[in-house]
C-alpha cells in the first residue's frame, strides 16, 4: 500500500511540474529525461535509506565503515556513468561535483574527477557545418582539420587545423550543434528538481536558488565564446612577462560565437605527472598555487575551471624547466580590492595563528565557528581552538556535510565562493601530486604585499591630508 502511495505522490509531482513547463518544452524527450533523472535520484536514496536516519540531512563523507565505503564506490560508477550517458548539463554538474574536496566521500572524488573528458563526440561534418556558419569567408583560411578530436567537453570539441598558406598549427573549439537547447532543457529539468526538493522539504533556502541563478549564468557565459576570448586576453595580460604560466594566443578573426580558433599547445595535462619524481612533483604544485595567488592578489582575475583537464605542462629538452599553460577560461571572474584585502587580512590570522585578528574578522561573517570552518576548508584541515591543528591521520574527520558547506556560503560574501572554489580544485590536484597539505606558505607573501602596499597607501593618504591641513592653517 505505501509503495502504491508513493507512486501516486510521484505522478502527481510529475504532473504537477509538467503544468508549469512551457508548451516548447512539452515532448516525449524531455519528459523522459526529466523521469529517468529524477528516478535515478530516487535510486541513490533508497541505496542510503540504512544510514538515513541516524544522520538525516547530511551526505554520509564521516561515515568509512566497510559496508559504507563500497556503497560509496558502488553510487559512485553509477552516478559517474548516468552523467555520461546523459551529456550535456550533466557532465558539468559531475565536474562540479568531483571537485568539491572535504564535502563528498573521496569515492565520489576519483570517479567524478575523470568526466573532465569523457563527453559523447559529435561526427566532424556537423561541427564543419558551424564552422562554415559562423566563419564566412574566413572558413577558407582553415585547413586540414582532424577528424579526431583531442579534448571533448560537454559544450564543445577541439581539434587541430593548420593554416593556409602557413605550417601555423591550431587548436580550433568549436561548440556541438544544438547545445543551446540541450541545456536550457536540463537547466528546466534541475530547476524543477529543486522545486519538488525545497517543496518536499517544507522550506524555502534562498541560498540554493541563489547557487542556482548563478551556475545558470555560468553555463550561458560559458556556451558564449565571445565571453572566453575575452576572458583568454585578460588572462594573457595578467602573466605578461611570466616564463611559467601562459595562456595560449587568440586569431581573432577566425573566431566567432561558437567558434574559438587558438595556438595549439603540445603537452600533458597535469594528472599525467603523477609518475614524476618527487622535487618535479612539487615544483608543479607550487607552480600552480602560486599562479593562483598572483591571480587573487596581484591581479584580482581568477581561472574559475582548473580542473585538470585545462592545465597543460610543455616540457622542452630541458626536463627541469617546464611551462604551465591555462586553457578553457570560459569561466572567469574579477575580484573586488576590498575583498581582497579583507582575504589577505584573514590569511594573515590563519598563517600566524592571531585569535584577536580572526575574532575581529569573523565579526563580519556573523559566526565565529563558520570561521573556523572557512579556515578548514582553505587548509584542507580540522581547526581545533586556539587553532591547534587536528591530527591529520583521522582523515575521516577532515570532512565536512553538505549543509555545513552550504550554510557557510549563506554567512559569506559571495566573492569567497569566487576564491574557494578554484583553490578547492588546485588543492586536490596537489593532494594528488603528493604536495605537503600547508599550502598557507605559498600565499603568504603575496598576502603580504598586498597588506604593505595597502597600509602604505593609507599612511600616503593621511600625509597628504595632515599636510594640507597644516599648511591650510599657516
Amino acid at each position: 500500500m505505501s509503495g502504491l502511495w508513493s507512486r501516486c505522490i510521484l505522478f502527481s509531482w510529475i504532473k504537477f511540474h509538467f503544468s508549469l513547463t512551457p508548451k516548447k518544452e512539452r515532448h516525449p524527450k524531455f519528459l523522459a529525461r526529466y523521469c529517468q533523472t529524477v528516478g535515478f535520484g530516487l535510486w541513490i536514496l533508497v541505496q542510503y535509506r540504512k544510514f538515513w536516519l541516524p544522520i538525516y540531512g547530511k551526505l554520509l563523507p564521516n561515515i568509512q565503515t566497510p559496508e559504507a565505503i563500497a556503497l560509496h564506490r558502488s553510487c559512485a560508477e553509477k552516478v559517474k556513468e548516468f552523467c555520461k550517458s546523459k551529456g550535456g548539463l550533466f557532465i558539468k554538474l559531475g565536474q562540479y561535483t568531483g571537485s568539491l574536496q572535504n564535502v563528498l566521500p573521496k569515492e565520489y572524488l576519483q570517479e567524478l574527477s575523470t568526466l573532465q573528458d569523457q563527453a559523447e563526440e559529435v561526427p566532424i561534418q556537423d561541427l564543419l557545418q558551424v564552422i562554415k556558419t559562423d566563419l564566412g569567408s574566413f572558413y577558407g583560411l582553415i585547413t586540414n582539420i582532424s577528424e579526431k578530436p583531442i579534448g571533448c567537453a560537454s559544450i564543445a570539441q577541439v581539434h587541430t587545423a593548420h593554416i593556409a598558406m602557413s605550417s601555423t598549427i591550431v587548436a580550433i573549439k568549436v561548440q556541438k550543434p544544438n547545445t543551446r537547447l540541450q541545456f536550457a532543457q536540463d537547466l528546466r529539468i534541475l530547476q524543477l528538481i529543486i522545486s519538488m526538493y525545497q517543496t518536499l522539504k517544507g522550506g524555502y533556502e534562498p541560498v540554493i536558488w541563489n547557487t542556482f541563478i548563478e551556475f545558470t549564468r555560468e553555463i550561458q557565459g560559458e556556451m558564449n565564446f565571445v565571453t572566453e576570448i575575452a576572458n583568454n586576453r585578460k588572462l594573457a595580460q595578467c602573466f605578461r612577462g611570466s616564463s611559467h604560466i601562459c595562456v595560449p594566443e587568440i586569431f581573432p578573426n577566425l573566431c566567432s560565437r561558437r567558434v574559438i580558433t587558438m595556438e595549439y599547445i603540445d603537452g600533458i595535462k597535469i594528472d599525467e605527472c603523477l609518475s614524476f619524481n618527487r622535487e618535479t612533483r612539487f615544483r608543479i604544485a607550487r607552480t600552480l598555487h602560486e599562479a593562483f595567488a598572483r591571480m587573487i592578489f596581484q591581479q584580482r582575475f581568477i581561472h574559475m575551471d582548473p580542473h585538470p583537464g585545462n592545465i597543460i605542462l610543455q616540457w622542452p629538452q630541458d626536463k627541469r624547466r617546464f611551462r604551465m599553460v591555462l586553457i578553457d577560461t570560459g569561466k572567469c571572474s574579477s575580484i573586488d580590492i576590498d575583498f581582497t584585502e579583507k582575504f589577505a587580512n584573514f590569511l594573515t590570522a590563519v598563517i600566524l595563528r592571531d585569535t584577536q585578528r580572526f575574532s575581529t574578522f569573523s565579526n563580519t561573517i556573523d559566526n565565529i565557528d563558520r570561521g573556523d570552518l572557512l579556515a578548514s576548508l582553505f587548509l584542507g584541515r580540522k581547526m581545533a581552538r586556539r587553532w591547534l591543528l587536528v591530527d591529520d591521520s583521522d582523515e575521516s574527520r577532515h570532512k565536512y556535510s553538505v549543509q555545513e558547506y552550504i550554510h557557510i556560503l549563506t554567512c559569506i560574501h559571495p566573492q569567497w565562493y569566487t576564491v574557494l572554489r578554484p583553490l578547492l580544485v588546485i588543492r586536490g590536484i596537489s593532494r594528488k601530486l603528493g604536495y605537503p597539505k600547508d599550502i598557507s606558505t605559498i600565499y603568504e607573501p603575496f598576502s603580504t604585499q598586498l597588506l604593505v602596499k595597502a597600509w602604505s597607501k593609507t599612511l600616503y593618504t593621511y600625509f597628504l591630508r595632515y599636510s594640507g591641513v597644516r599648511n591650510s592653517a599657516s
